[in-house]
């Protein structure tokens, strides 16, 4: 399996906590990886794999950064603060692109 940023991401990314499965099968956690704009990365790692299509990131609503995952097809939610009645909006999307191999 295949997996790079979204084009909307123009910044390397450092992913923590990234998942690695050891010989014996234990799954070890507290790994960091730095992803490169314009690159695409292999794994065949299980606990990779689900930890990148599960990874999001919640940042703050932009009008803008909303378009721009739009157009760029990158899916997203936008989520209303339940504690403060909706008044804070948040933008949540997972900053990588999982390519599966056919």
């Amino acid at each position: 399996m295949q997996y790079r940023l979204w084009s909307v991401e123009t910044a390397p990314v450092t992913l923590r906590m990234f998942p690695k499965t050891l010989r014996n099968g234990n799954v070890s956690y507290g790994h960091y990886i730095r992803l490169e704009p314009n690159k695409t990365y292999e794994t065949d790692d299980p606990a990779q794999i689900k930890y990148l299509r599960e990874n999001t990131i919640r940042v703050r609503y932009n009008a803008n950064l909303e378009a721009t995952l739009k157009d760029a097809g990158v899916p997203y939610e936008v989520i209303r603060c339940k504690s403060c009645g909706g008044k804070v909006k948040k933008i949540e999307y997972n900053q990588v692109e999982v390519i599966e191999n056919e």
